[in-house]
């Protein structure tokens, strides 16, 4: 029986239950590189055409960006100039009247 005044922190564990594991999926592609492999097909085909489906992808993403900003931008101007026509059409109005008032009461 030992002893001591500081106890030492023991290791931990850890440990990992994937929540989307395929067994089959795995399988099968453990299957398919082994044919690719035996048939001497090249990955970097595979990596190129990922390569491109990726550099489309973030394309469209960016795409679309700038058409929803380019979009947002033409609603906000279309909003402004409707709001400026109003208040011209307003101070117009107000400074006509208020013309008519002061001559009437002077």
């Amino acid at each position: 029986m030992r002893f001591t005044l500081i106890k030492t922190a023991r290791h931990r564990t850890f440990h990992h239950n994937p929540i989307y594991y395929d067994e089959a999926k795995e399988e099968r592609d453990d299957r398919n590189r082994r044919i690719r492999d035996e048939l001497g097909l090249e990955q970097e085909e595979d990596n190129r055409s990922n390569e491109d489906r990726i550099r489309g992808k973030m394309r469209r993403k960016i795409q679309t960006h700038f058409d929803v900003a380019r979009k947002e931008k033409r609603k906000s101007n279309l909003r402004l100039i409707v709001i400026l026509i109003g208040l011209m059409i307003a101070f117009y109005y107000l400074f006509n009247t208020s013309k008519e008032w002061i001559m009437h009461y002077m």
